[in-house]
């Protein structure tokens, strides 16, 4: 007997996540619909410990295609799926039983509409930097606007309108989609019934700090997409503030410490202030603020860092060719 083509394909890129993926995989096939109906199809991007193996148990399909970005990994995957309606995901994520048939009754209601979700902190080994910078536990608010790589509902025609994820940046690739989807009439839709546990979010604030530094280090590569981006003026205007307050305490400028001093503090405020607004986070105590603020304080500085990383790499390499 032939085996129907399924009714969906969900893409997983995967790089050692031994400790999650089964979660994952076991999350996916426990939806409320039928999993012949399910293709499951893991992107290894080189993982030197078992993923591959714990993948082949569960997975349809396992793909190792190892040295390549995200959104390579993804578009991979995309190739050889067999459904007309794509998912991705990621390998740390899970999911609500009905997460699949939501989203595939929505993508069916709204043919020319991409969706997307949130993320959600898990209620077992949470973090406070988890429950402070989702600020989502129960997944009914999203903040964002553009689509995440870990939530992503499309019809595969779109996704070949569009020629798929950008294959050559590090980060930000599922940014760089949803852009591509607007401007060839697709739209975005970002539903707070699709939002997913993450259990790959940062623990620490050093991990925090670090990731913020790895999503901006595109900034310059990318230079077009990032002027379009206000982050990326608020960063340099926090960088630019730095420099300031540095010159205004090496010449004893009380003006120009104080302005500089009181931007730098009021830039992160404004974020805090915006996402308990999108999120609508009830502050209930004083330590929720300052906990929001100091996320979002480091959320700067590790862009700025990445910034500064992205500016210097291209600079290093020709001094290097030089020499």
């Amino acid at each position: 007997m032939k085996k129907i083509d399924p009714v969906v394909s969900i893409i997983i890129p995967a790089l050692n996540e031994e400790s999650k993926i089964e979660r994952t995989l076991c999350s996916l096939k426990n939806q409320s619909i039928d999993g012949e109906n399910i293709e499951l199809i893991v992107v290894d991007n080189g993982s030197t410990d078992h993923t591959v193996e714990i993948a082949n148990k569960l997975a349809d399909q396992v793909l190792v295609k190892p040295n390549c970005t995200v959104g390579a990994a993804r578009n991979h995957g995309a190739r050889i799926a067999k459904s007309g309606i794509l998912v991705c995901t990621d390998a740390d994520c899970e999911f609500e039983p009905e997460w699949l048939e939501t989203g595939i009754r929505l993508l069916k209601e709204n043919p020319d509409t991409a969706f997307g979700g949130g993320l959600k902190a898990p209620s077992d080994e949470k973090s406070w930097i988890e429950e402070y910078w989702i600020l989502n536990q129960s997944g009914t608010s999203v903040q964002q606007q553009d689509l995440l790589g870990s939530c992503i509902f499309i019809r595969k025609g779109n996704f070949t309108l569009v020629s798929g994820f950008d294959e050559k940046t590090t980060s930000g690739e599922d940014s760089d989609i949803s852009e591509k989807l607007r401007k060839s009439g697709v739209k975005i839709c970002i539903s707070p019934k699709l939002s997913v546990i993450h259990r790959g979010s940062p623990k620490n604030l050093y991990s925090f700090t670090k990731r913020q530094i790895w999503h901006s280090e595109n900034y310059i590569k990318r230079i077009k997409k990032s002027a379009k981006d206000k982050m990326f003026y608020i960063t340099i205007i926090y960088m630019l503030s730095v420099i300031s307050l540095i010159t205004g305490l090496t010449t004893n400028s009380h003006t120009i410490t104080l302005a500089s001093l009181l931007l730098l503090l009021a830039l992160p405020s404004g974020l805090s202030y915006k996402r308990i607004s999108r999120s609508k986070f009830k502050i209930r105590r004083f330590s929720d603020l300052i906990k929001i603020y100091t996320l979002d304080q480091l959320y700067i500085i590790g862009r700025c860092i990445g910034l500064t990383k992205g500016i210097a790499k291209p600079i290093l390499k020709t001094k290097i060719r030089s020499e």
